[in-house]
């Protein structure tokens, strides 16, 4: 499964990011249905129980895909296979163990944590139901870090898609049911709200589903390479080998720093909606009013801010099994080209995201959620630079954590989540800002976390960005595709309204920006020809803009 040369690790960055932007965009199709049968009060609910869901995964099993792709790489880069199995093993040792205690604190802590951290008791049912899938997603993490270590991102992509297609039609048939029979609760108990709290119940049934299928393929995948496995086994001569119980301290070691740093991320969702919640009831709003606030939030801003996030995600995802492998060997002119091309890159996908957010946002909001709240387009104006933000501060968390360098993005984030929690509450209790609260401090978070990771990877590689290269000309080039995008959108909606509006303004405007875009970049030499050469398919690119006369020598 490893081929004796290095691997590309854009390629399978490419591969993955491929499939991680599918499944986010598989995520918001099926969201459309749901939404529709749950409601925005509905939506708010399960947004709520998932953001509960999301803090317990990442404690129990978010860092180990990174732990153990980490530990394996940096084993076969010396050839040590026997090693590699016992990583595995105990790996898989650590997940069930771990898995099945917080399978049980889900389940059994619901209700406590919708109601008296959340401010959200109806969100407790939807919750409960995710228990089994957090044992799952422990057990699968593992393995995906495995296959990730051995440098291949393949079966993890093609899991996640299967994931997310058994989880969107599981979730929207599911919630349909279960929203009927919370409507013959309420009909029956003279009560409201359970329709809504049984519907986001079903939409949760999806996400356990979707986790089952992965593990099965994935271990279907581990089946088929086991033969293979075997025989590098047989070929391993290395006499020592460390002890399952020093491969466990490692392993924790490893994954610890990453939960610390993960949990700050995710813990923003979390946090905030707590906050939120609390303001909202504070100020006199009802459940079912600052849920379906909430709901709009999640839908129209976080849902397409985490898409184009979702690419720097799955490049960091393949970069760490390839950057350690590079420092293990002590390559620091490897370490350094892997570091420029990656920042290179993900700027280069991140800014005009940001752009095309700020201008087309709404429209695609819209055309997404029809029944969302008209306050979509001026939740991504004001924090659509989010994406540039989530994005450089994921790569560069990536790469300390590749080079070995755990502890800083944990003090990092740290420090970010103090700047953000203080922010928030000012802007909540004090300013009363409403959800504009969230959505800067969320920005803001990005930026401090950005920052303070490339101040230490500066400190530790030495390594600077191009600022001209890296941050300037990308967003000179968006700026225009930015006023592209604004032109047709200020066309099309002057002779055209309701959904054929937006939708012609998402898909020209798409189409466009990203022929001006593609353009001004090559123009400007964004990226050097060296630089192309190693992309995916940056040799023909390379080739048709030398024949168009484009990218200047």
């Amino acid at each position: 499964m490893k081929e004796n040369n290095k691997k590309n690790f854009l390629v399978h960055g490419g591969i993955l990011a491929v499939a991680s932007v599918l499944v986010r965009f598989i995520g918001m199709l099926y969201r459309i249905p749901m939404v529709r049968i749950i409601g925005q009060e509905g939506n708010g609910y399960y947004s709520t129980a998932y953001s509960v869901y999301t803090i317990l995964l990442l404690l129990s099993s978010y860092s180990l895909p990174l732990a153990v792709s980490k530990m394996v790489s940096a084993r076969l880069a010396l050839k040590r296979w026997v090693e590699t199995r016992r990583i595995l093993e105990t790996a898989m040792i650590f997940a069930v163990s771990v898995g099945f205690v917080f399978a049980l604190l889900t389940y059994f802590g619901a209700d406590w944590f919708c109601d008296k951290v959340m401010n959200s008791p109806m969100s407790a049912l939807p919750l409960k139901w995710m228990a089994p899938t957090v044992f799952i997603m422990t057990v699968l993490g593992v393995l995906r870090g495995f296959f990730q270590g051995m440098q291949t991102t393949i079966p993890t992509a093609i899991s996640q898609i299967l994931e997310q297609i058994i989880n969107a039609f599981v979730s929207v048939g599911m919630a349909s049911v279960l929203f009927r029979h919370g409507a013959m609760l309420d009909a029956a108990n003279g009560t409201s709200g359970l329709d809504a709290s049984w519907g986001a119940a079903g939409g949760t049934i999806g996400t356990g589903a979707g986790a089952l299928t992965a593990l099965l393929f994935c271990g279907l995948v581990f089946f088929w390479f086991r033969p293979t496995f075997r025989k590098q086994l047989e070929l391993d001569r290395h006499t020592q080998v460390k002890s399952y119980s020093s491969l466990m301290k490692i392993l924790v070691l490893t994954a610890v720093p990453v939960i610390l740093s993960t949990a700050c991320y995710n813990s923003i969702d979390i946090l905030d909606t707590a906050l939120f919640n609390a303001a909202m009831k504070k100020k006199g709003l009802s459940l079912s009013e600052y849920s379906s606030i909430w709901g709009n939030y999640n839908s129209a801003y976080l849902l397409l801010i985490h898409l184009p996030v979702a690419f720097s995600s799955a490049i960091a995802s393949a970069l760490i099994p390839s950057l350690t492998e590079a420092f293990v060997e002590n390559n620091k002119r490897e370490m350094l080209k892997k570091i420029s091309l990656t920042i290179s890159v993900t700027m280069l996908i991140a800014i005009p995201c940001a752009f095309a957010l700020t201008v087309i946002g709404g429209n695609l909001a819209k055309l997404l959620f029809p029944s969302i709240s008209d306050d979509a387009k001026r939740y991504l104006i004001a924090g659509s630079l989010a994406v540039v933000f989530f994005s450089l501060s994921t790569v560069t968390n990536a790469i300390l954590q590749g080079l070995d360098h755990m502890r800083k993005p944990v003090i990092h984030a740290a420090v970010s989540l103090g700047v953000h929690l203080v922010l928030i509450v000012l802007l909540l209790f004090v300013f009363k800002a409403g959800i504009y609260s969230v959505i800067i401090a969320y920005m803001v978070f990005g930026l401090v976390m950005a920052v303070l990771n490339l101040h230490s990877v500066y400190k530790v590689t030495g390594y600077l960005p191009d600022p001209l290269r890296t941050i300037a000309l990308p967003a000179g080039a968006a700026f225009f595709m930015g006023l592209v995008c604004f032109v047709v959108s200020f066309i099309f909606s002057r002779f055209v309204s309701g959904k054929l509006m937006n939708l012609l303004i998402v898909l020209v405007s798409a189409v466009l920006g990203i022929i001006v875009y593609g353009v001004l970049v090559l123009y400007f030499g964004v990226l050097t020809r060296q630089q192309l050469r190693e992309l995916p398919a940056g040799k023909k690119i390379l080739k048709l803009a030398d024949r168009l006369h484009i990218m200047r020598s």
